[in-house]
């Protein structure tokens, strides 16, 4: 893998086609441009769709645009790595084997220059998330996957368009971001003692980097809905970064 590595995560792109989408779209796009001229590797940990389900023949057509940029950057020469949300959890073969794009379903370990790095988007690691990793395993299930693509396309995406409002309704961002953090350094503590030097995440839009005196990194990724921040890797430094919008 090559240096630059990018690391992103949380841009939730929906299916709707209103100027704040367009918008964001507009910002990832040259964020896109500037990866692919400085070239290296891009890493998507998780939810960068805020909904996305291949059938056997069919893609959410709103994603043409965004499917089209990674495709330019992969031509351009940039590996890109995907590492599955909870919103875009159910590819088929369509990103790995059309787009020439590396999926992993649930966690990804790496190494960049020297570096052990572990990556997972996150959802469900909190000691409170009891009753979310049971339904975890009931949408992942094969029973669930096989039963959703026998909905007709246009049903399955408008269904989950009205999921994911509700979702975001009913889910009011976390209070004590501090006491996150703290829940989650010990997730990377533990990935530390079996040898990794970086763990990076997303899933909770938090925006911190943590550095220990041995060197060793923890990053939460934040997100491209406020914070418009992102990992980078260059010359043996991870840094936290802001798109400048």
């Amino acid at each position: 893998m090559t240096t630059p590595a990018y690391f992103i995560s949380d841009v939730h792109l929906t299916l709707d086609d209103g100027e704040p989408e367009q918008e964001r779209r507009r910002h990832l796009f040259k964020f896109f441009d500037m990866i692919g001229q400085s070239g290296g590797t891009l890493f998507i940990v998780g939810d960068f769709f805020d909904f996305w389900f291949e059938y056997n023949h069919v893609i959410p057509k709103r994603y043409f645009d965004v499917v089209s940029q990674l495709r330019q950057l992969r031509t351009r020469g940039v590996e890109i790595h995907f590492i599955l949300g909870n919103h875009d959890y159910w590819t088929n073969d369509f990103l790995n084997s059309s787009m020439g794009i590396q999926v992993y379903p649930d966690t990804a370990e790496v190494e960049i220059d020297g570096h052990r790095i572990h990556l997972t988007h996150g959802d469900g690691l909190l000691a409170e998330d009891t009753g979310y990793r049971l339904m975890r395993k009931i949408l992942r299930s094969r029973v669930t996957v096989f039963l959703y693509r026998c909905l007709h396309p246009d049903l399955g995406i408008k269904l989950a368009q009205s999921a994911s409002r509700l979702s975001r309704k009913n889910n009011p961002p976390r209070g004590n971001q501090d006491a996150t953090f703290d829940e989650l350094s010990q997730y990377a503590h533990d990935r530390w003692a079996e040898g990794y030097d970086i763990v990076i995440m997303g899933h909770y839009h938090l925006n911190r980097l943590h550095i220990g005196q041995d060197g060793r990194s923890f990053l939460c990724l934040g997100d491209w809905i406020s914070h418009y921040t992102y990992g980078k890797l260059s010359q043996d430094r991870l840094t936290l970064e802001t798109w400048l919008i």
